[in-house]
């Protein structure tokens, strides 16, 4: 998908669509994690530091180079407090207020979208709602915005919010339905300034929220106006059926993971159903996992890496194996089986429904494997063991950057995905020069 950005005088706002932001065409999405650049350079090197998390800059020529290459939009993840064992081994995720950043990097380039994130647990809607308004208008339309209700234990952050773990999905949807709701309280039209009547701001379009929820009570409209009229598209991470149905009421897309292809083919059609259920059109809410992109140079060079890797999960096909998808996964049914054992008729259900609404999304490549690999002669649980140990919790992809854009495209094409968010790997020049060119047919 690539919109320009609309155009307007500095007082006014123009009057969008309800589907500016969001998919136009059927073509897919592209999220590019502002991680990927500094990650895919070996810091070790004197040539790895030169693209350092720490400068802005990286993220820049990141987001300019792709732009270039056709991505929608440079996602920033944030986290909240310190992972000490992440540092031991490499740079830190983040450096840079998400907004902040994206504000910068918003008006370094003139088309991809900017995408910070928020979590609910620890912003406030009219916070969030004016701080996502002001973003929306530096950047002239192109704010959109990851929403999360917390990764961890906001041990650095200092907010203590009484809310069990069991009311956090409602506690998000009443956070955006607020959101929205101030969002809407300035329209576009309201920036129209009138010589004649003297009136700068039609003031008399600007209307009160006075919402009583719950968790939050806000009265006054919002104080910094949007620059669109519709709220940014909206992503959210979630792995269970009931994120899932949130997802499916309040948000344009779906961050998951989903290791293989059959099992983004389930997910993207439980997705499709829970959108129909909330009164949504079935491709409302885009489904966009997470992808590893491994570049090699030849046809050989990727065979040999992925003969490497059979070899190493046939080794390592065994007991220590069946003990970890053991303590991995304890939904398994694994009782009284040894690793030379055939997989067990029932070691998971048939119905991915029942598979996802029971453990989620987690457990959906797992189901996707043991049809896959119960039909094959003589395949054992201690190698289907080892392979579901080596999988990533997101797509891999090894290859030349021809088999990788490929690859990509057969996952869309296939009705697994409606794109894809880039999180890590390497080559990063190679990504925006060659594979997602040919991901999207321009090469």
């Amino acid at each position: 998908m690539s919109t320009s950005s609309p155009t307007s005088s500095p007082t006014s706002s123009p009057v969008a669509s309800p589907v500016v932001g969001r998919r136009t065409g059927g073509a897919p999405i592209l999220l590019l994690n502002a991680q990927y650049l500094p990650t895919s350079k070996d810091w070790r090197t004197e040539g790895g530091r030169a693209d350092s998390p720490f400068h802005l800059g990286t993220f820049v020529r990141e987001a300019q180079r792709a732009e270039a290459a056709g991505f929608d939009a440079l996602f920033q993840a944030d986290f909240s407090g310190v992972n000490r064992a992440a540092l031991r081994s490499g740079p830190p995720l983040q450096l840079f207020e998400s907004f902040q950043a994206a504000a910068v990097i918003a008006g370094a380039t003139s088309r991809i979208k900017v995408m910070p994130t928020v979590s609910t647990m620890y912003a406030h809607p009219s916070a969030f709602a004016r701080g996502l308004a002001s973003l929306d208008r530096l950047s002239e339309g192109r704010a959109w915005i990851n929403v999360v209700s917390s990764f961890r234990p906001g041990t650095a952050i200092g907010v203590k919010r009484e809310v069990s773990r069991s009311r956090h999905h409602a506690q998000a949807e009443e956070f955006l339905k607020v959101a929205k709701e101030l969002w809407a309280s300035w329209p576009p039209e309201a920036n129209t300034p009138d010589p004649v009547t003297g009136h700068y701001i039609r003031e008399e379009l600007i209307k009160d929220v006075e919402h009583q929820g719950e968790f939050y009570r806000q009265s006054g409209p919002i104080d910094m106006a949007p620059y669109s009229a519709a709220f940014p598209f909206t992503l959210q991470a979630t792995s269970s059926l009931t994120g899932l149905r949130l997802a499916a009421r309040t948000a344009d897309g779906v961050f998951a993971g989903t290791a293989t292809l059959g099992a983004a083919k389930e997910l993207r059609r439980i997705l499709r159903r829970e959108a129909v259920a909330a009164g949504r059109p079935a491709d409302s809410v885009a489904l966009l996992p997470g992808s590893y992109i491994h570049v090699v140079g030849t046809r050989e060079e990727a065979e040999l890496l992925l003969s490497a890797e059979r070899a190493r999960t046939e080794v390592f096909g065994g007991r220590l194996a069946l003990e970890q998808l053991r303590a991995r996964y304890p939904g398994l049914r694994l009782d009284g089986v040894g690793p030379a054992d055939r997989i067990p008729a029932d070691l998971i259900s048939e119905d991915p429904d029942e598979v996802f609404e029971e453990f989620g999304s987690r457990y959906l490549p797992l189901w996707d494997l043991a049809r896959t690999d119960g039909r094959k002669p003589g395949r054992t649980v201690g190698e289907f063991a080892a392979e579901v140990i080596s999988l990533s919790e997101h797509a891999r992809f090894i290859g030349t950057a021809e088999q990788i854009g490929d690859e990509l495209r057969r996952w869309y094409e296939e009705g697994g995905v409606d794109g894809f968010q880039t999180i890590l790997g390497n080559e990063f020049e190679a990504l925006c020069e060659r594979v997602v060119p040919r991901f999207l047919g321009k090469s």
